[in-house]
């Protein structure tokens, strides 16, 4: 039996977030994984401080769009040693 409790099935997707915290600061990373409901960020080479519970800005970096794609907000769900767990308020 799976332990995994998920309501949301997750694609394999790597792409660069941009990451805002409440200080303003920016962070580059890179997703692992993403879902309807959230996306899983992977540390670079230093882990961001950043407790469960925090507030964060998302966007994706793509040079594609002639716009910048909308920003999302979250919050972090889940730290792990690899990265973080991002859940999507809406």
């Amino acid at each position: 039996m799976s332990s995994n409790k998920r309501n949301s099935n997750r694609v394999g997707l790597v792409i660069e977030i941009k990451l805002t915290c409440d200080d303003n600061s920016e962070h580059i990373l890179k997703s692992q994984n993403i879902s309807d409901t959230g996306v899983f960020l992977e540390h670079n080479d230093k882990p961001l401080d950043l407790p469960v519970g925090t507030h964060v800005i998302l966007q994706v970096c793509s040079q594609m769009a002639e716009e910048p794609p909308p920003p999302v907000h979250a919050e972090v769900v889940r730290i792990t040693n690899e990265g973080m767990g991002l859940h999507f308020i809406l």
